[in-house]
């Protein structure tokens, strides 16, 4: 067994340019550091650090630049050649594998793995172990790019061999380190090839070759009996990436001159996605091109979409062959083909001119469809959550469930249907993100990633209550509270005590208590699917109130407004609010006793008189008494109008005579104008409407008996309107 990858990748990748630092065997930003005797076949540099250590012993065969502008210039080069690197999209995820069959004898070390020309990337540490192959596939100018997302281990005695390639177009790109490993063969040297583009510290095992170069962003470099040369400079004219194909020979003068290319609209695939072909036969020669059929037969794990689109001549799904027939000179034929995926791995669609020789191909990566994953997505610490996986294509062979490094988070019971994640008793409760992915054996890409975002917790923290603790009163409401509450924690109340009774909801981060006649206390439980706690108020008796006062009305125009409790109790204050238009007998708006005395600031004035009794040294006060207040019941000035206008309307319809009724002994006579007696009572209670009689002017005596007991008599006219 031996692991061969490829990016599926049938377009030509441009290399980074290197520039000033192509010459740099060794670049430090910091400093560079040598054991023994090792010896660099290029120029040596460090910026903007300044030291080089260990030369001599060590040789340099090339420039030593210090922080020179020279190094400047290639230091600044090496960090555009990082961040492009970076731009790269990927074709290829290798997270969580090895590059290398490790070092048991055996087919799979020698072989070891190998990968074709593209882009891989690692989510995180990779690690070199054993033999790795980059293998060109007959173009010298192949570009590999590994992006590591983490440190780059490599372990001793590792080998990195180039097969029809340039190691100047093998660029590791490694936002970490790159280390010594702890396995492998210690001690051993590691041969090694390509451009080490770092952005932190770099360290070569003890006595290992390299062909490429060693570059920092902003670390160290370590050497120890390192032999390091340049690469030999790429060839030019050399190679062909498999973008497109000629035909054969050249062109003759006077003669047709054919040529093909291929593409396809996505190079990376899901199971079971379309993907389009755009096939196009140029004639680039002098004269017509007559007799042209072109060979597309779909290959296994691809099926026709119909319709196929040619611009000319027609395709023939059944025999794969297009017919153009006569192609004019410098005209350009397509062919557009839509297949679906039928199958994981890569698939490499040809097309052919035949009795030509032209030929084109473009290769697709099929990976697996995304997983579909459900389960529980919370777990307790120290506890296990099930997820059952479903929609794995045929052809995965395991599934990468990757978690938070060092989270204490591991994966148990795994299969293509199912696996378990248990929290360790270490994990910190928060969420943590999961990604499932599918994984093939075949030389494509693994699936999509799917999300889980785990919730961790823990059984809920004994909660703490707040609310009064003391100086509670009996059939008063109450709110407690928990003062730093807990997400995913229910809050359960309960209340022990004669009379004491929840208001409303029990659940909740606050509850509402009415305290009850004897002692109680109040009792919340959190609870989570981890575990509950239980947190208590201490026990407390509540005061009682004073009894509810009785207010009754003295109010009458020989005492004022005045007000009294009927039912006054020893050692109880009573307190006094003034409604709104009313003060009491010192201006005051409040006042105490059993007794009190309201002023009017208008003779129509209309409020409530409040009052609340409670005992000393006791916080609990009497429910509220009310009593409406009417400035008219204490009126003693006698107002008789001069015209009243009693026709129905509602308004004014009777002889009414202001604060008479607050003097109920009297007497009251109305005459005409020639004498005659027309209306006569006594107790007036101000309902005179002149029934019966025109309008005219009449004549009133009233007669009305004082607060001092002494008659008062009132004379004047009234007139009728009608």
């Amino acid at each position: 067994m031996f692991a061969v990858f490829s990016s599926s990748n049938a377009q030509t990748l441009t290399p980074p340019f290197l520039g000033a630092a192509r010459e740099y065997a060794v670049l430090g930003s910091s400093t560079v550091t040598n054991t023994g005797s090792s010896i660099v076949y290029g120029d040596l540099g460090t910026s903007p650090g300044v030291a080089v250590v260990g030369f001599p012993t060590g040789k340099v065969l090339g420039d030593i630049e210090r922080n020179t502008a020279a190094a400047a210039t290639a230091k600044n080069d090496v960090v555009r050649v990082y961040n492009e690197l970076e731009q790269f999209t990927s074709t290829r995820n290798l997270t969580g594998q090895t590059l290398g069959e490790g070092f048991a004898p055996g087919t799979a070390a020698i072989n070891g793995t190998t990968l074709t020309r593209g882009i891989y990337k690692f989510d995180g540490n990779a690690r070199i172990s054993g033999r790795l192959k980059f293998d060109g596939q007959g173009n010298p100018n192949s570009v590999f790019i590994i992006q590591v997302n983490g440190d780059l281990v490599i372990d001793p005695g590792s080998a990195i061999n180039v097969f029809n390639a340039n190691p100047n177009n093998i660029f590791f790109r490694v936002t970490g380190n790159v280390t010594i490993g702890t396995g492998g063969m210690l001690a051993t040297p590691s041969t090694l090839n390509g451009n080490f583009v770092v952005q932190n510290d770099a360290i070569l095992s003890l006595g290992s070759t390299l062909v490429g170069r060693v570059l920092s962003t902003s670390g160290a470099v370590t050497l120890n009996n390192n032999n390091i040369s340049l690469p030999e400079p790429l060839t030019t004219g050399g190679g062909n990436d498999g973008d497109g194909g000629t035909g054969g020979g050249g062109t003759t003068p006077g003669s047709a001159n054919l040529s093909i290319t291929k593409s396809v609209n996505n190079t990376t695939v899901t199971l079971g996605e379309n993907v389009m072909y755009t096939v196009r036969v140029t004639n680039s020669g002098s004269v017509d091109a007559t007799n042209v059929t072109v060979s597309d037969r779909l290959p296994e794990g691809l099926a026709l979409v119909p319709p196929a689109e040619a611009d000319k001549g027609a395709y023939n799904a059944n025999t794969g062959i297009w017919t153009i027939g006569t192609l004019p000179a410098n005209q350009t034929a397509t062919l557009r083909i839509t297949a679906k995926t039928l199958a994981l791995g890569e698939v490499t669609n040809i097309a052919v001119i035949e009795n030509n020789g032209g030929t084109d191909e473009a290769t697709i990566c099929v990976r697996p469809a995304r997983p579909n994953v459900v389960g529980p997505k919370e777990v307790c610490v120290g506890g296990t959550t099930t997820f059952t996986v479903s929609n794995v294509s045929v052809g995965v062979t395991s599934l990468a469930i990757v978690a938070p490094a060092n989270s204490g988070l591991t994966i148990e019971s795994q299969s293509l249907t199912s696996f378990t994640v248990r929290a360790s008793a270490s994990t910190l409760p928060g969420t943590y993100p999961i990604s499932v992915i599918a994984v093939t054996s075949g030389n494509c890409q693994n699936s999509l990633a799917f999300p889980i975002e785990l919730v961790v917790r823990t059984a809920p923290v004994t909660p703490v209550i707040t609310g009064p603790a003391t100086a509670l009163c009996a059939g008063t409401t109450y709110q407690y509270s928990i003062s730093q509450p807990e997400a995913g924690v229910t809050y359960t109340w309960s209340v022990s005590g004669t009379g004491w009774e929840v208001i409303g909801a029990a659940t909740g981060a606050q509850v509402q208590v009415k305290a009850g006649t004897g002692s109680g206390r109040v009792t919340v439980v959190a609870s989570n699917t981890c575990g509950t706690a239980t947190a208590s108020t201490a026990d407390v008796t509540p005061g009682t109130p004073a009894a509810t006062p009785v207010i009754m009305d003295n109010s009458g125009p020989c005492t004022g407004l005045t007000y009294a409790i009927s039912n006054p109790v020893a050692g109880v204050t009573y307190t006094w609010t003034a409604p709104a238009g009313f003060t009491f007998a010192d201006n005051s708006t409040t006042a105490t006793g059993t007794t009190v005395t309201l002023k009017a600031t208008t003779a129509y004035a209309v409020g409530t008189l409040k009052v609340t009794a409670s005992t000393a040294g006791s916080a609990c006060a009497s429910d509220e008494a009310t009593v409406e207040v009417r400035a008219a019941d204490a009126g003693s000035e006698i107002v008789v109008p001069t015209v009243f206008s009693p026709n129905g309307d509602g308004i004014n319809d009777s002889f009414v005579i202001r604060n008479l009724l607050n003097f109920p002994d009297n007497d009251i006579v109305i005459y005409n104008r020639w004498g005659n007696e027309i209306y006569k009572t006594k107790n007036y209670k101000n309902d005179w409407r002149a029934t019966g009689l025109e309008e005219a002017t009449y004549f009133y005596v009233l007669n009305v008996r004082g607060c001092d007991g002494k008659n008062q008599v009132f004379r004047g006219p009234v007139q009728v309107v009608r």
